[in-house]
């Protein structure tokens, strides 16, 4: 399962402290950190550093692989933490919306006046975490799923992710072409997403595969590799003032 290149709409910039991907998509602005690969991830100066004129406020969840998916629409805090979950929801201009990974793979979507975030490694593909969020968008929001854009950032290539028969026996349910997302025991994450979001409805030009393996790059922050001591990286996307 060969690599994706990061589309040439993408850019590598300064975000804060950190590196990153980042791309506008009209009103959106689209981001996807580079490390650090050790230390840790939710450092108050860390987050605050990413706030400026267009991104007035963060959320992000406590991640659990699951399917739970927070509509945010308010809140004072510059920074906070909206508890249990792997995906948010907004409408509100100036709100960034985060998810943390270390080889799960960030996913963020974007249609028309509405973002998301969502956290997916295994467990929430086999939950369909995606599905959830591409359904809570058009009920919401009146956002089909052929509007909107989608973004796969670094993690854990297929080459690199040898799993247990638990896991593609859990992924076979959604019905998808195997050859997009496994080769024997090893799983290709960002591949079966990518098939995901195509049965959903989202057209196959409007989904990006951004970034490295997390495993393979010495910079991005992967458990698979350094265990306890791995960092995290942050995803982000923010519907602009």
């Amino acid at each position: 399962m060969p690599e994706s290149h990061p589309p040439s709409a993408w850019r590598e910039q300064t975000v804060g402290r950190d590196r990153a991907l980042v791309r506008r998509v009209g009103a959106v602005g689209m981001a996807f950190a580079l490390g650090p690969a050790t230390g840790a991830a939710k450092e108050p100066a860390r987050l605050a550093a990413i706030l400026d004129s267009r991104v007035r406020r963060l959320r992000f969840c406590e991640q659990v692989h699951g399917r739970t998916i927070h509509e945010i629409t308010a809140g004072a805090e510059a920074v906070a933490d909206v508890g249990p979950g792997d995906g948010l929801i907004t409408a509100v201009p100036g709100l960034g919306l985060l998810v943390w990974t270390a080889d799960c793979v960030p996913v963020l979507l974007a249609g028309d006046g509405v973002v998301g975030a969502i956290h997916a490694g295994w467990r929430g593909c086999a939950a369909d975490v995606v599905g959830a969020a591409v359904k809570q968008m058009a009920r919401l929001h009146d956002t089909p799923p052929g509007d909107l854009r989608a973004a796969l950032g670094p993690s854990v290539c297929g080459a690199c992710y040898e799993v247990g028969p638990e896991v593609p026996e859990a992924l076979r349910r959604f019905d998808l072409d195997e050859s997009r997302w496994r080769i024997g025991n090893r799983v290709d994450l960002r591949g079966f997403l990518s098939a995901r979001l195509e049965a959903l409805g989202v057209p196959t030009g409007h989904i990006d595969t951004v970034g490295g393996c997390t495993v393979e790059s010495a910079g991005l922050a992967s458990y698979r590799r350094d265990g306890a001591a791995a960092g995290r990286q942050w995803a982000m996307i923010v519907l602009n003032r």
